[in-house]
C-alpha cells in the first residue's frame, strides 16, 4: 500500500487546491471524447465523500491520484434515510424531491461500472447516540443492545436491500461498493480549521450525558457498534453478488489514523481511496 503520509503536512490552502483540482479534473474529463474519458463512476454518501474545507475525501483521492471521472452527490453530514428515500420538507411541509432520484438517474445514464456509496456513521453519532445508551446510574447495561440490533440489523438492512434494488432496477450490471467504519475513540475532538472547531464531537458528549466515564466501557460502546454495522455489511455482500463492502478495520489505526472522532487524516482517506481503487480494478 502506498505511503500518503506526506499528505498530514498539508495546510489548509493545500488542502484547498486539492479539492480544486478533484472538481477540475471532473470538468474537463466530461469534455473529452468517450473513448479518452477515465473510469466513469456515481457517488453518493457523507462527509467521507464531502470533508472539502477540512481536509482530502475519498472521492478527491480517487479522481486526483487514480484519474476516475465520479459524478458525486455526498453531503456531508447525510444519513442513510435521508440519502435512500428522502427525509427533507420544504417550508409548507411538503415533500422535496430525494437526491436518489437524480443518483439513480445518472446511473441509468451512463451505466458504471460502479456505485460509490458512504453513509451510516450519522445515524448512530452525535444526538442519535444517546438513543443507544442507557444511563450509567440506572444500572441498566450501558448499550441497548436490543435496540442497536433491531435498527442497524433490520432496519438499517432494509435500506440497504431497497438501496440495492433501486439500483439493479436502473443498471443491472452496476456495482455497489462501499465501506465500514473503522475502529475509533471518542475523544472529544470535533472539525477543526484556522483553529476552531466548528462541527462535533460526536461520540464522547453523548457518552458523557449518560454518565458513561470510563475509558474501557466508553470504547466497548463505539467498538460493538462499528461491528455490528460491519457485520450487517458483510452479511450483505455475502447474499448479494453485486453488492461489495470493503472492511476497514484492519486497515485503520484507531490511535493514529483519525483526525478527529468521525473523519480520518489525509492520508488515511487516501488509503481508503486506494483500497476502493483495487476493488474496482477487480470487477
Amino acid at each position: 500500500m502506498t505511503d500518503f503520509t506526506e499528505m498530514d503536512q498539508w495546510d489548509t490552502e493545500k488542502v484547498r487546491q486539492f479539492q480544486e483540482d478533484a472538481r477540475f479534473h471532473r470538468h474537463t474529463m466530461r469534455l473529452k471524447a468517450p473513448a479518452a474519458r477515465a473510469e466513469h463512476l456515481v457517488a453518493e454518501g457523507d462527509s467521507w465523500f464531502d470533508y472539502a474545507p477540512a481536509g482530502t475525501d475519498i472521492i478527491a483521492c480517487l479522481q486526483n491520484h487514480y484519474d476516475y471521472t465520479i459524478d458525486n452527490y455526498a453531503k456531508a453530514g447525510d444519513t442513510l434515510e435521508n440519502m435512500i428515500y428522502g427525509t427533507r420538507i420544504d417550508s409548507r411541509f411538503g415533500k422535496v424531491s430525494p437526491s436518489i432520484d437524480q443518483v439513480l438517474q445518472r446511473i441509468g445514464e451512463i451505466k458504471p461500472k460502479a456505485f460509490l456509496f458512504s453513509g451510516g456513521g450519522n445515524d448512530v453519532a452525535g444526538e442519535e447516540l444517546e438513543s443507544y445508551l442507557n444511563h450509567k446510574e440506572s444500572g441498566l447495561p450501558a448499550l441497548r443492545l436490543s435496540y442497536v440490533n433491531t435498527v442497524i440489523q433490520e432496519i438499517f438492512r432494509t435500506y440497504f436491500e431497497d438501496l440495492i434494488a433501486k439500483v439493479a432496477s436502473v443498471s443491472p450490471e452496476t456495482y455497489i461498493i462501499t465501506h465500514g467504519y473503522g475502529h475509533t475513540f471518542p475523544t472529544g475532538k470535533g472539525v477543526g480549521i484556522f483553529g476552531f472547531s466548528f462541527i462535533g464531537p460526536w461520540l464522547l458528549p453523548a457518552l458523557a450525558r449518560k454518565r458513561i466515564f470510563n475509558l474501557a466501557e466508553q470504547q466497548q460502546v463505539i467498538t460493538t457498534l462499528i461491528d455490528t454495522y460491519n457485520d450487517l455489511l458483510e452479511d450483505l455482500r455475502n447474499k448479494h453478488p453485486k453488492f461489495l463492502y470493503i472492511d476497514l478495520r484492519g486497515m485503520l489505526d484507531p490511535a493514529s489514523d483519525w483526525a478527529n472522532e468521525l473523519h480520518l487524516k489525509n492520508s488515511a482517506f487516501a488509503r481508503v481511496a486506494e483500497r476502493i481503487h483495487q476493488e474496482i480494478l477487480s470487477l
